[in-house]
């Protein structure tokens, strides 16, 4: 399982309304404004570790993009503070979050843009 399935899970489990995505929002509902899309890219996948003359540990990360609908009505932040808890509770740490801003590519009803980037390290042997 790569790390952004592992996240996708987590997120569609927290908010099932949310579309998710790895790597990149299919054409088809690209242009849609009226769902929540979250993009998920893998940001970190490195060894580290080291004992035994081999690696024993991967660092892994996401980052996460979410795309708020023009529609949504519930508190962003809280959104995303159960969202940020889930994933701690999965050991998947906060790296980043940034401020919320607005998709400058749209000239009317511009979407809310969230992005937070999670790591995780495990072991190899957790791996498979």
């Amino acid at each position: 399982m790569r790390p952004v399935d592992e996240v996708a899970k987590i997120i569609t489990e927290t908010f099932v309304d949310w579309q998710v995505y790895s790597d990149a929002i299919p054409e088809e509902v690209i242009d849609d404004r009226h769902v929540t899309q979250v993009l998920l890219k893998e940001a970190e996948s490195d060894v580290s570790g080291y004992g035994g003359n081999t690696f024993n540990m991967m660092n892994l990360g996401v980052d996460i993009q979410i795309f708020y609908s023009l529609d949504y009505d519930e508190n962003m932040l809280l959104s995303e503070v159960i969202l940020m808890k889930q994933l701690e509770d999965n050991r998947w740490r906060v790296g980043d979050s940034q401020a919320h801003y607005l998709d400058m590519s749209q000239t009317d009803n511009q979407q809310t843009i969230k992005n937070i980037t999670v790591n995780k390290t495990v072991l190899v042997d957790e791996i498979g």
